[in-house]
């Protein structure tokens, strides 16, 4: 993983932004997979990589004008069909334009995924180690480091969030063809009797420690795995030289976070899915 150069302070507006602007480096990164695409546009960006994941098959950054943002819908929709895309996921970020682009969307067949998710910050210098001390007798965490840790983070990751298999193998798949090692971000798999239970994704963008991915098995939860599986990427972001931790999260998941150290910065990001209409969940395998 290359170590981007670290914001050492952060403005309200940065802070306001960090989440959505080490998502947009995430986003950035994808291009290393074989065949992907970038578009990067003053009014739009998206991106096009092979795994099936919508994640990797995103629009954001929208700076759209009330005039143009129907149409750019609908010429982005095609450029995703042309590409046999079944799965899309549009993101709105705090500055994104219009106003009523939500609406927008959803006129085009787009669906609610995720609405006004929190961004937080965390200071990582006063993070408190002492939480990795705090899990259940028979866990461990570990960063993955081979094929059988990612295959772990898979299993853990579909578990956690009750996904379709392949929105878990879409990670493996992609970090096997980059390589563990050469990959844009790094994968921690927590272990509760030797059971992945917990996983989280450290990517390193827009000058902070990013993470995505946390999650944790229900039947695991509220017995500190989840402040572990959180905590230690961070640290690792720390000692790699940042200075802020960035996320956006779930309600479910915000209680967890603060206690970690994360603060709500009071902006949010929201995601809505588009599927296409000839395709099933079923179908997709």
């Amino acid at each position: 993983m290359t170590i981007p150069l670290a914001r050492t302070s952060l403005t309200e507006q940065q802070r306001r932004m960090a989440a959505a602007e080490n998502l947009f480096d995430l986003f950035r990164s994808m291009q290393a997979l074989p065949g992907a695409e970038l578009i990067e546009r003053e009014d739009l960006c998206f991106h096009w990589a092979s795994p099936l994941n919508p994640m990797f098959r995103s629009v954001w950054r929208p700076r759209l004008s009330p005039e143009t943002a129907d149409r750019v819908i609908e010429e982005t929709l095609a450029w995703y069909a042309a590409r046999n895309t079944p799965l899309i996921f549009w993101f709105i970020d705090d500055e994104a334009q219009p106003v009523d682009l939500a609406e927008r969307l959803q006129a085009h067949g787009f669906v609610p995924f995720e609405v006004d998710a929190p961004c937080m910050v965390a200071d990582l210098q006063q993070l408190d180690s002492r939480l990795l001390e705090q899990t259940p007798e028979g866990f461990r965490l570990e960063r993955v480091s081979d094929a059988a840790g990612l295959r772990a983070f898979h299993q853990g990751f579909v578990a956690a969030y009750e996904l379709p298999d392949w929105a878990g193998k879409s990670w493996e798949d992609a970090t096997t063809l980059l390589g563990i090692g050469d990959a844009p971000w790094q994968m921690y798999v927590g272990w509760l009797d030797e059971q992945p239970v917990a996983t989280n994704i450290l990517v390193l963008g827009g000058g902070v420690a990013g993470l995505f991915g946390v999650g944790t098995l229900a039947s695991a939860r509220r017995q500190g795995i989840g402040s572990a599986i959180t905590l230690k990427p961070l640290l690792d972001g720390r000692d790699a030289g940042m200075r802020y931790g960035a996320l956006f999260s779930s309600e479910l998941g915000k209680p967890v976070y603060e206690r970690v150290g994360f603060v709500d910065t009071g902006a949010t990001i929201s995601r809505y899915l588009w599927m296409d209409p000839r395709v099933s969940f079923a179908d997709l395998g």
